[in-house]
């Protein structure tokens, strides 16, 4: 239950229910320090642009990655996740070259194809962060590091440069019990987090990544 004003107000969708979630901005942050850890496996340069496509309501989610971008000295541009923004998608990859593309869905792969853009050349020589609904059709594109993204709850697991799905171990607690992946909050937050299952079945990976991240990874069977 929410105990002071909150600092932004998103949503997560489990077993097709969505559910309003508050957030501290000192919350975001730290999750973006997890956020940073991640992006460092891919080396990517300070300088650099990346592209996050997401929607209003994901700010709980996609907050830290962009604050991530800034801890790593790179720049951030955003999109709509919908295939009326895909010509958006495609004019940013075009005008500022990003080195990665963060969230992109099923929506974008449409609507690129309904504008006559060649998702494969918009997304080729990028890293390219895909949401589970079209990351077999991006992984599938010649020249492109296709990486998981995937929105578990309020948390954003995200795939590093050596093929762990990580999720923040300090942040959050995730356990499986019959199979799904269950989350609560480890840290104080303005809206704890307590066995929420996720509607994700999946499994703990214990050995450590070959990334060097100490945060937990995560195999995923898919939504339930």
């Amino acid at each position: 239950m929410t105990t002071s004003h909150p600092d932004q107000i998103g949503c997560y969708t489990v077993h097709g229910k969505t559910q309003f979630y508050s957030v501290k901005r000192t919350e975001l942050d730290r999750a973006g320090v997890q956020m940073a850890r991640t992006l460092r496996s891919f080396a990517f340069k300070p300088g650099a642009y990346v592209l996050t496509v997401s929607v209003v309501q994901e700010v709980v989610q996609f907050a830290p990655f962009e604050f991530a971008l800034q801890l790593l000295g790179l720049y951030g541009t955003n999109a709509d996740l919908s295939p009326f923004d895909a010509g958006r998608v495609e004019s940013l990859a075009r005008q500022f070259d990003p080195v990665a593309i963060c969230g992109v869905g099923n929506e974008v792969l449409e609507g690129l194809k309904m504008m006559g853009h060649d998702a494969a050349a918009v997304f080729k020589g990028r890293t390219v962060w895909a949401r589970p609904d079209a990351y077999d059709a991006v992984r599938a594109m010649p020249g492109v590091a296709a990486r998981r993204v995937v929105l578990i709850g309020p948390a954003l697991a995200l795939e590093c440069a050596k093929g762990g799905l990580h999720i923040d171990g300090r942040e959050w607690e995730v356990v499986v019990d019959n199979e799904e992946l269950v989350l609560s909050s480890r840290q104080h937050r303005i809206d704890p987090v307590s066995g929420l299952k996720t509607g994700f079945s999946g499994r703990l990976t214990d050995m450590p990544c070959a990334c060097g991240s100490p945060d937990p990874h995560i195999s995923l069977d898919g939504a339930i």
